[in-house]
């Protein structure tokens, strides 16, 4: 192993340092010269320091660091002064705040290209959480690579999923991803083939709760999901299935009760003073069948003078169990997002992204416009000024709004910092 010249000047200093008598010793006779069996001690020595030196080193080198971090103000229309104990509601419903929306920080090590450790943390608002830890194997055979990760990591479906928040240019993912894929994580096995130029295909077993949802589950079955993604130049398309369950736990019994309060303290029992809830009877745990499928693609264009164009479009079809309707129901969303760069320094982005949770229903169908400005400061530094409008949709309507919608626009200006 070589050394580094950090390492090398050590050396030479300590060396000279261990040669040169100091002025005690120069002043006795007996002891200003240092026998050859003395210096061959100093400098076994000194070379059993520097090979610890240098495998300290080594080790910082296997080791990347990496994260960013978003500061984040946030002022919605839906936004009143509410104190939680005087107006007697749940939560405040002040929608106007300053808080940390992200700030993540990623460890990989690799000492070696066959396997790497990963652990990703995030620290948002005012908690810690493990987003991924994972341990990743590479095989080579000619121009074809295989990968296996094993731990908590993205869900390899659709693009929007494992684009990550520090280059997406809007500041929140699309509404169908965040429904059908909360927290974009779970926990199992991932193999990866890659092909020789543009082919990649993923099939992994799940546990099928998401990171957000318990670490274990009453189910035996887990979760399956697939990914092809092909890469044609300026242009990207992948297709992926996700096939599952969901399990609803079971409920007990409720008894009834009764209860009097004497209204008019004439110590009688009067009419309306009794209140009576009826028993409930137990519900056992059910086991309701879940799907999904994918379509995605991407097409980047330098066509203006101005910079880079991007085009991203994602469909979802999925099948669930929708608890307002207390049964499996159809499910279906899309988007479509437009990026342009200006210059070397701003960019802009518009996208609209339909989500609807019962496609059998009327009047449940969300339908948002996002805007965004994007001004990169430097190399490590973005602020971002956007624009949601969210709208509950017309009846079976794509576009038209509803006249239910309520104005709860939300405009979000951020700063990250990207290491």
């Amino acid at each position: 192993m070589k050394r580094s010249f950090a390492a090398t000047a050590l050396f030479a200093l300590v060396l000279m340092v261990a040669l040169s008598p100091s002025r005690s010793t120069a002043q006795s006779a007996g002891d200003s010269v240092l026998t050859p069996q003395e210096i061959g001690d100093r400098l076994a020595g000194i070379s059993e320091n520097l090979n610890t030196l240098n495998g300290d080193v080594a080790i910082l080198k296997w080791l990347k660091v990496s994260g960013y971090l978003q500061a984040r103000y946030e002022y919605n229309d839906t936004s009143k002064s509410t104190d939680t104990l005087l107006k007697n509601v749940a939560t405040p419903r002040n929608a106007n705040n300053f808080y940390l929306r992200r700030g993540r920080i990623k460890f990989t090590f690799q000492p070696a290209q066959t396997s790497k450790y990963v652990i990703y943390f995030d620290a948002s608002k005012n908690s810690v959480s493990l987003k991924e830890a994972y341990v990743e194997l590479y095989k080579g055979l000619n121009r074809h690579n295989f990968a296996l990760t094993a731990g908590q990591f993205n869900v390899p479906f659709g693009y929007e999923i494992e684009y990550s928040s520090s280059k997406r240019d809007f500041p929140e993912r699309s509404l169908a991803e965040n429904k059908l894929f909360p927290g974009e994580r779970d926990r199992g096995v991932n193999f990866t083939y890659t092909a020789p130029k543009y082919l990649v295909l993923n099939a992994g077993v799940l546990q099928g709760n998401g990171i957000d949802g318990p670490w274990n589950t009453p189910l035996k079955t887990k979760d399956i999901v697939a990914r092809a993604k092909a890469k044609l130049g300026m242009i990207d398309i992948g297709m992926s299935g996700y096939w599952g369950n969901t399990y609803l736990a079971s409920v007990p019994a409720v008894a009834g009760s009764s209860s009097w309060y004497d209204a008019n303290g004439n110590n009688a029992i009067d009419a309306g003073e009794v209140t009576t809830t009826a028993p409930k009877a137990a519900v056992a745990g059910s086991t309701w069948d879940k799907d999904r499928y994918g379509l995605d693609a991407q097409a980047y264009f330098d066509l203006i003078p101005a910079g880079a164009t991007g085009i991203r479009a994602e469909f979802y079809q999925a099948r669930d169990y929708n608890k307002d309707i207390k049964k499996v129901a159809h499910e279906q969303g899309w988007y479509l997002w437009l990026s342009q760069n200006i210059g070397r320094n701003f960019g802009a982005a518009a996208r609209y992204d339909y989500w609807n949770p019962n496609t059998n229903g009327t009047d449940n169908a969300t339908g948002t416009w996002s805007f965004a400005a994007n001004y990169y400061y430097d190399g490590n530094v973005r602020i971002t000024a956007g624009y949601d409008i969210p709208q509950l949709l017309k009846g079976k309507s794509t576009f038209s709004k509803s006249d239910k919608d309520r104005r709860d626009n939300r405009f979000t200006l951020q700063f990250q910092y990207t290491i």
